[in-house]
């Protein structure tokens, strides 16, 4: 059976299906896979997405420390870490959408 299709690989229709079924991939691509960007996203917020990079800087400028988020691990810290990244992300959304701006007088007051 294997004979058969080793026979069949090298006739020219075998080459002309083959390249039938390139012709996709090189005009459309593999679709919305890799054109969407979801694969490295979180969270969404109001059409904004919150990427694993972003929570990873996060996660840096927290100022916790490695040793007590992998201790932490079962006390489900990423969950809190992760809403915390969540709520920011939609009050600075809210800033934006009510104009809101603080002087530095005003916060030093």
């Amino acid at each position: 059976m294997i004979n058969s299709f080793r026979n069949f690989a090298k006739t020219k229709f075998a080459g002309v299906l083959v390249f039938v079924m390139i012709i996709p991939f090189v005009f459309w691509g593999m679709g919305s896979m890799f054109s969407s960007g979801n694969t490295n996203n979180l969270a969404k917020v109001d059409n904004i997405n919150i990427s694993t990079e972003e929570f990873i800087d996060y996660l840096n400028n927290s100022g916790i420390p490695q040793e007590k988020i992998r201790e932490n691990l079962d006390n489900n810290i990423i969950e809190e870490l992760l809403s915390g990244l969540v709520s920011s992300t939609i009050l600075d959304l809210e800033i934006k959408d009510h104009e809101i701006l603080v002087s530095q007088e005003a916060l030093l007051k």
